[in-house]
């Protein structure tokens, strides 16, 4: 991930370490979080980043992990439907498909 995602991902560390479940406004700002790192051209692994918010939040309550990793997990998948023409490499040098 880049430096400005990691940046963005800071205030949901925090809300991971208050171990209170979510509020609606937390929950917006999950979303949005994740939409801004997908839309600013970043991609994120759902099971790196939960491994990375298990680290970083001591005796956090779980559910709140879990509740970000959904919404994470969503946002992944509905960005990528919404995007179904991006181009994908294949390894192959000029993008082409011919194999050449």
């Amino acid at each position: 991930m880049r430096d400005k995602s990691i940046e963005l991902l800071q205030p949901l560390e925090s809300l991971a370490e208050n171990a209170r479940p979510l509020e609606p406004s937390d929950e917006e700002l999950v979303r949005s979080t994740f939409k801004k790192i997908l839309e600013g051209g970043d991609t994120y692994s759902v099971a790196e980043l939960e491994n990375r918010f298990m680290q970083n939040a001591g005796a956090a309550d779980r559910s709140v992990i879990d509740r970000i990793m959904n919404i994470a997990h969503y946002q992944k998948s509905k960005f990528e439907a919404s995007n179904k023409f991006r181009v994908v490499s294949d390894g192959n040098e000029c993008g082409c498909g011919s194999g050449h």
